[in-house]
């Protein structure tokens, strides 16, 4: 029922608030093997032509990651491939944002050692940037900042997720950082990023 009623609901507060619950019944249903339909009703929200769908979908899994990572980690490579897709959302700037932050929550389960996994996540790295560029774009304040704490968060792991990119990120904090044209929180917030890069 509550799955039907997370489709139905079209107020987004409700809807994150149910998400959370969800994600609190699965945080004791899953390691038990119930609820074993919740995963597969997840891909299909993610995978829906109607972009409420895919936000309801991507949300969830991104609650999901908080509390029951590592069952979801058992998923890497098919979320992976869902997650590639919903990056390049074509219609919704909030899939992409909340499907970057679920990357960042699922770069704490990738081993460092797994290099089929890190190389995967290091391709992704190009278009997680290209979503924080569109937010800068069009001056989405609360959207780049949560895109920065993701990248900010990444940089702490032992997988080294962003060293094949790190070049390019320190030149985007620069210029951004030193862009005049942007809010002055944004430019604050690419240089914390080059704080962190030498820390």
């Amino acid at each position: 029922a509550i799955l039907k009623a997370i489709i139905d609901e079209s107020n987004d507060l409700v809807r994150h608030s149910l998400a959370r619950v969800i994600s609190s019944i699965a945080k004791s249903d899953i390691p038990n093997q119930k609820w074993s339909d919740l995963i597969q009703f997840l891909y299909k929200c993610c995978q829906s032509p109607t972009s409420a769908h895919r936000e309801i979908g991507v949300y969830v899994l991104d609650s999901l990651f908080e509390t029951i990572g590592d069952t979801l980690s058992e998923h890497l490579q098919h979320l992976f491939e869902l997650f590639a897709v919903l990056i390049n959302d074509p219609e919704s700037l909030t899939v992409q944002v909340t499907t970057l932050e679920a990357l960042g929550k699922m770069a704490d389960y990738v081993d460092p050692d797994d290099r089929s996994a890190v190389n995967t996540f290091q391709g992704l790295v190009p278009p997680m940037v290209q979503v924080l560029q569109k937010c800068l774009a069009g001056g989405e304040e609360e959207f780049a900042q949560r895109c920065f704490e993701v990248f900010n968060g990444m940089l702490i792991l032992e997988a080294p997720l962003l060293n094949r990119h790190f070049g390019d990120l320190i030149e985007f904090s620069i210029s951004v950082g030193s862009n005049q044209e942007l809010e002055d929180s944004l430019r604050v917030m690419a240089l914390n990023f080059l704080v962190w890069t030498t820390t």
